[in-house]
């Protein structure tokens, strides 16, 4: 990526344009998507335009107050503030929220939450947690995250990869609050900088972690088994072969996690209901109207976490299967097939 002194103002500009642009035209946009849901039938169009709009609004909003904040933080010396990081989590908390609000209101999506009640009691506690979590279908992240913040009133450090950086708004929430900024062409760094984030985590702190480092599809499933048997990874790739809804987590980030927070409890996160679109031309295909998002979690306290990385990492396995059962066991995904790929 371009260096961030030229990217960051670039993109800033870009997207106002954009967004201000976007949302002058936003009765002619409507007008022409209702002509076309009206011609094919589908409601794709008109949903997606609404999506975009409200998207370009939050947009807006959150760089004019990025801005502001920027601005009474005495031109950002003040950025790392208590008093600044908590109005930036407001900031994020609406922006996540109203995003999240509108998706589940267009598509008409229920999510049904079923936590165990060990891990709902830590989520409502104040001590800091790692939420390791699956990622598949479309929009978990977004959804995942809104309730951390609004339904636990927790404070996510989320770890993501630095392409998404493209948006200036998660790149200016990203880099301002304690989030894990990854670029994945250097692993060692990516691991020091999971480190680092995890071992800040204060009160009502949460690490939220995708293992698996990308939306699950069969494809990104073969390539992931053909990897682990490259490299000689027999056990991961064996254990790998038997989930038929998971991609094999990558332990690295997991481990450093939990080397740099030994008395954080751990949280497993599973869902379902919204389908495996990873891609646009996919979610255009199948687009999870009138679904219901089922979720569960499950609680490990930080005493019953192994030690050393191999039981580590076996460990990540058993639980990703775990997950992977529950997952089957709600019948709303077509397992891929067992065997060699």
């Amino acid at each position: 990526m371009a260096p961030t002194a030229i990217r960051r103002p670039l993109a800033v500009v870009t997207w106002l344009v954009v967004s201000v642009v976007g949302l002058l035209v936003s009765p002619l946009l409507l007008a022409v998507a209702a002509v076309a849901a009206a011609l094919t039938g589908r409601p794709q169009p008109l949903l997606a335009t609404k999506l975009v709009i409200a998207y370009l609004a939050r947009e807006l909003l959150v760089l004019l107050a990025c801005g502001g904040l920027w601005l009474v933080t005495g031109f950002g010396a003040r950025i790392a503030s208590r008093r600044s990081q908590r109005l930036h989590l407001r900031l994020l908390r609406w922006f996540v929220h109203g995003l999240a609000q509108r998706v589940l209101t267009l598509l008409d999506i229920e999510i049904v939450a079923d936590p165990s009640p060990e891990a709902e009691r830590a989520l409502t506690d104040e001590k800091p947690l790692l939420f390791f979590s699956r990622h598949a279908g479309p929009g978990d992240t977004v959804l995942l995250v809104d309730q951390l913040l609004t339904r636990y009133d927790r404070a996510p450090s989320v770890v993501f990869k630095e392409t998404l950086t493209i948006d200036p708004c998660v790149d200016l929430i990203g880099h301002r609050m304690p989030h894990a900024v990854l670029d994945t062409s250097a692993a060692a760094d990516c691991e020091a900088q999971i480190k680092l984030v995890t071992g800040e985590l204060g009160p009502r702190g949460v690490l939220v972690l995708f293992p698996e480092g990308g939306n699950f599809t069969a494809e990104r499933r073969r390539r992931a088994l053909q990897h682990l048997r490259r490299n000689g990874q027999r056990r991961q790739a064996a254990a790998a072969e038997q989930m038929t809804h998971m991609l094999p987590p990558h332990p690295a980030g997991a481990l450093a996690a939990l080397q740099a927070k030994p008395d954080a409890d751990v949280i497993f996160a599973a869902h379902t209901g919204l389908g495996l679109a990873a891609f646009p031309r996919e979610l255009w295909r199948e687009t999870p109207i009138g679904r219901t998002l089922k979720t569960r979690m499950w609680l490990v306290p930080a005493a019953d976490r192994p030690r050393g990385e191999q039981a580590q990492t076996d460990w990540l396995n058993e639980w990703w299967k775990r997950l992977d059962d529950w997952v089957d066991d709600q019948g709303e995904e077509a397992p891929i097939k067992q065997g060699p790929s």
